[in-house]
Formats: structure tokens, C-alpha cells, sequence
């Protein structure tokens, strides 16, 4: 399908073309619990004639098919939609929404660390060229089903659960959330299904990945070559995804299953290295910029490129390869984001000794400049600090060297040279 500029002239279409087809499938026990092309486009221009005369639209309902229709309806009447996680405070008053006003515009926010998250200003045309620029690369058929189970809210979710197979006409099974995971596979029958790792490892363990499965496309988080190989010795393609929520998501994706982790880019999207190794790219799916923060606007654009905080290798065919982060967050499997010098610091204080948090594989690993002969004394205090924290702050491994951690000519450590 030919790519359109805005979510109403894509529904238009989608009416004209793929009316009777099945668009939102929301019970797989009702067998008329669904919406075809037709009924979303009606119900959209309903929710539109009640969202009349409001200017901004806090998507907040956890209902997928509700938000879904409250979220189109929002963009297509051309307000300004704000898309939030059910029970996320307001970062921002109904007077600044209202003094700021982006008519069209949808603004998703990034993960926060140790301070509040960003909001990132995206045109709907942006978004449905990212779902364009996927199914270039990865297509998605009228006749597949695809089971979205992602958050919504987030960019991967929206973009690859949800706009894009919805552009090309498929149906999308609506999962029921967490209690779903382990079920919806085998009520729905999916063709695709687009995951974040944590949730491939629960739904691979727990043997539910149904037979006409044919592909998977894996973004948000580093996978395990375990994983990669238990998916592959069941017929069922693999791909990843690599992308940011300042990009819509796609820039680039893995195209062959024996080899998961070259990227190559998707179209209209540019990629280079600049000096310091890091990952620049210009697409035509990049924000317009940061809601009411022109200062990070600045840092992170530069020329038309984004600084993608990636430190990264283009090869001689043009194809991506991920190495690492330039700044200081981990990215744990299941999208989760910490702010590594945080945990760091506390527990360089309870142990006496300097430590650095990476990732080896899939599992966050505390690297620590001491004597060997500490080791006992240190995991026990290691041990001690776990104890303590939730499950996203424990050091679940611990390395000891005994040389001094790389550093940058003013003293910063090298956590890529690790």
C-alpha cells in the first residue's frame, strides 16, 4: 500500500479497500468480538465528533481497543494526543498543554532514569513512514494475524503491534495484557508476533509459541543466542529491530536468521560514525524534537542527524552493528533503563572499591577494580546490597580485575572498552 501522510487518510483508505476484512480482533473466545476495517473507521469518526473542540488528549485508558480508538480519533480530528501509561502521573499541566499546543501531533514519552522522562514530538507522517520503511524490509500480509501484546505507549509497541500491520491491512488480535501472555498464542493462533526478549524467554519456556507462528520480530533489548536458537530449530523466521523513540522506531532490522545481529538500514534512513564511534542517523521518521526542551533538541540533533547515545560499527555493505552505549544507562532485555553511576555509587561505597555495571550477553554484570584476594569479602556484601533491592536493581553477576578501568584523557571510564 501506497504511504499516506496522516492516520485519516490511511483509515479512508483502509475503508475503501479492506472494508470487510477483520481489523481488531478482541476476544479470541467471542467470534463476534471483532471490528473490520469499516466499523474502526466508523467508530473513529464518532470518538472524533465527541473529541470536538477539546485540544489535547491524554490517552490514558487501559483498555487496547478503547485507547486504540480514542488514540486514532484524537490525530485524525487533529489534536495535539499525549500518549500515556494507564496510572502515569501528568508531567505536564493542561495549561502548558494548552500554551503549547501541536495540533496533529503525538508526543510519547521516553523511559525515564534519574530524571523525568522526555517527550518526544512525532508527526503522524513520521510514524507511518517507520511502518512503511518496516514492511519494506519485513512484510506484514492482509492475510496474517498478528498478535499485539507490547504496551502501546511505548514507540516499539505502537509502531510494530500495531501501525504496521494495520496499514497493510492485517488483522491485529488484541492481547489481554500480563494474563495473557501465556494464553494468547494459543487462543489467537497468530502468523507474526513482535516481542520484547524477556517475553520471548517466558513465552519460549513455557512452550506456547503456536504452530502457524512464521516470524517474530524481537526489538527494545538484547537477545540471547540461546534464545535465537530455540526460535530458529521451530521453522519460525527471527528478526530484530533497532530503532528509538526519537526515530519512531525503525531505522534498522536484522534480515537474515542466521545472522541476528547485522542491521541493515531501512529506506531513507542514513547512518554514519562520527569521531568518538558514536551511531548518527537522518530519516525521514525523526522527531520534530523534544515537547518544551529546545536545549536537548539541540544536543541530540546535529545537521539533521540524531545522536543516538550508540556506539556502533557500519561495515562495508552499509549494515549496522551495534557495540555498546556512549552514555551511562543499561538497557536491560526487557526495555528497562538504569541509570548505571546510581548503583555504582552505592555500592562502591559499601564495598571500598570502584565499580562499573555493563551488560555481558543479557545479564547486567558489576565489574569491580580490587585485589583477587577479595573476592569472597566483596560478593558477600554484594550479596547483602541484592537482599535489599527490587529485581531491576540486583547485581545478579561480579567481575574482579585487578588493572584500572579504561579512561578518556579526562578521567571518565571507557564502559565500551569493557
Amino acid at each position: 500500500m501506497e504511504t499516506e501522510k496522516n492516520f485519516l487518510s490511511l483509515l479512508e483508505k483502509l475503508d475503501r479497500e479492506c472494508g470487510e476484512r477483520i481489523a481488531l480482533r478482541y476476544s479470541p473466545d467471542e467470534p463476534d468480538a471483532f471490528i473490520t476495517y469499516h466499523g474502526l473507521y466508523e467508530k473513529v469518526i464518532e470518538k472524533m465528533h465527541e473529541l470536538k473542540g477539546v485540544k489535547t488528549v491524554e490517552v490514558r485508558d487501559g483498555l487496547r481497543l478503547s485507547w486504540i480508538i480514542t488514540c486514532l480519533a484524537s490525530a485524525c480530528g487533529g489534536h495535539m494526543t499525549v500518549l500515556c501509561a494507564p496510572g502515569q502521573p501528568a508531567i505536564f499541566s493542561d495549561e502548558t498543554y494548552d500554551k503549547n499546543y501541536l495540533p496533529g501531533k503525538l508526543l510519547f514519552f521516553t523511559s525515564g532514569t534519574t530524571s523525568r522522562n522526555k517527550a518526544v514530538v512525532l508527526s503522524q507522517e513520521a510514524l507511518l513512514s517507520s511502518a512503511a520503511n518496516g514492511q519494506a524490509m519485513l512484510a506484514c500480509h492482509s492475510d496474517d494475524r498478528l498478535l499485539s501484546c507490547l504496551p502501546l505507549f511505548h514507540v516499539f509497541g505502537f509502531i510494530c503491534s500495531f501501525l504496521w500491520p494495520l496499514t497493510n491491512g492485517a488483522e491485529i488480535d488484541l492481547g489481554i495484557g500480563y494474563h495473557g501472555f501465556l494464553t494468547d498464542t494459543k487462543a489467537y493462533r497468530p502468523t507474526v508476533l513482535s516481542v520484547v526478549p524477556t517475553l520471548l524467554e517466558l513465552m519460549l519456556r513455557s512452550d506456547v509459541l503456536n504452530d502457524e507462528l512464521r516470524m517474530i520480530l524481537v526489538g527494545a533489548g538484547p537477545c540471547s543466542q540461546e534464545l535465537i536458537d530455540e526460535v530458529l530449530k521451530k521453522g519460525i523466521h527471527l528478526r530484530f529491530g533497532y530503532g528509538l523513540t526519537e526515530t519512531a522506531s525503525g531505522v534498522a532490522i536484522s534480515t537474515d536468521d542466521n545472522d541476528p545481529f547485522t542491521l541493515h538500514p531501512c529506506p531513507d534512513t542514513k547512518a554514519k560514525i562520527s569521531e568518538s564511534g558514536e551511531l548518527l542517523i537522518r530519516t525521514t521518521c525523526l522527531m520534530d524534537g523534544y515537547y518544551l526542551d529546545s536545549e536537548q533538541t539541540s544536543r541530540k540533533l546535529t545537521d539533521g542527524f540524531l545522536h543516538t547515545g550508540d556506539l556502533a560499527e557500519i561495515d562495508q555493505n552499509g549494515c549496522i552493528h551495534i557495540k555498546g552505549r556512549t552514555d551511562d544507562v543499561l538497557v536491560l532485555p526487557n526495555g528497562e533503563k538504569i541509570f548505571c553511576p546510581e548503583i555504582e555509587s552505592e555500592i562502591s561505597s559499601l564495598i571500598g572499591a570502584k565499580c562499573v555495571l555493563l551488560m555481558r550477553g543479557s545479564i547486567p554484570t558489576l565489574v569491580v577494580h580490587a585485589p583477587f584476594e577479595r573476592d569472597f569479602e566483596i560478593k558477600a556484601k554484594i550479596d547483602e546490597y541484592n537482599q535489599s533491592k527490587p529485581l531491576g536493581r540486583k547485581v545478579p553477576a561480579v567481575e574482579l580485575r585487578s588493572e584500572d578501568f579504561p579512561r578518556t584523557v579526562t578521567g571518565k571510564i571507557q564502559r565500551y572498552k569493557l
